[in-house]
């Protein structure tokens, strides 16, 4: 069983993985209630503070329970949180997890997740002893198919995804990261 306790930081050239706090309500709030986030995925933006506040209560608990890990994004240079990114669907049986990420459009196309994307994916191969990165991203999500393909994740299928929030089908494609070593 992988445990995440003490919570695992990891310090990059320009960005800090680390444990979300509820110091960072507010950027995370501005995060979510972005509907420029929520144009590829089907979640909800949150309406208020509060919401955010049960998401970041939700995302600790399962962390504390050790169902995923999942890191608050903050920008060094800024010392703002401007993204989350996590492993989660962890199977350690079948030594696989999937990533799930977002950054504020403002710190889009800079490096930045493509920096982050690399340093969890050596955290779950050095440290969780994962085989296998998954990650799902909407087909007319060009940048993100970018990234992913960049970071030398390889397309390996295609899923439909009925939304829960909203009516439309989500086109999904299947990326996965295998680690060679």
């Amino acid at each position: 069983m992988i445990t995440f306790n003490p919570f695992p930081i990891i310090d990059i050239t320009n960005v800090i993985l680390r444990r979300m706090e509820y110091k960072d309500i507010n950027d995370i709030f501005e995060m979510r209630k972005d509907p420029r986030m929520h144009e590829h995925t089907d979640t909800k933006w949150d309406e208020n503070i509060e919401e955010t506040k049960a998401y970041i209560e939700k995302m600790n608990k399962g962390v504390e329970e050790n169902k995923w890990i999942i890191w608050a994004i903050e920008h060094k240079q800024s010392q703002k949180v401007i993204g989350v990114v996590s492993i989660w669907n962890i199977n350690i049986e079948k030594g696989s997890g999937e990533l799930g990420y977002g950054i504020i459009p403002d710190y889009q196309g800079k490096g930045l997740m493509r920096e982050v994307l690399l340093g969890v994916a050596d955290y779950g191969f050095d440290v969780m002893h994962l085989r296998v990165l998954d990650a799902y991203t909407e087909e007319d999500n060009v940048k993100s198919n970018k990234l992913l393909e960049g970071c030398g994740f390889t397309m390996v299928g295609r899923v439909d995804d009925p939304g829960y929030y909203s009516k439309r089908v989500y086109h999904m494609i299947i990326y996965r990261l295998q680690n060679i070593y």
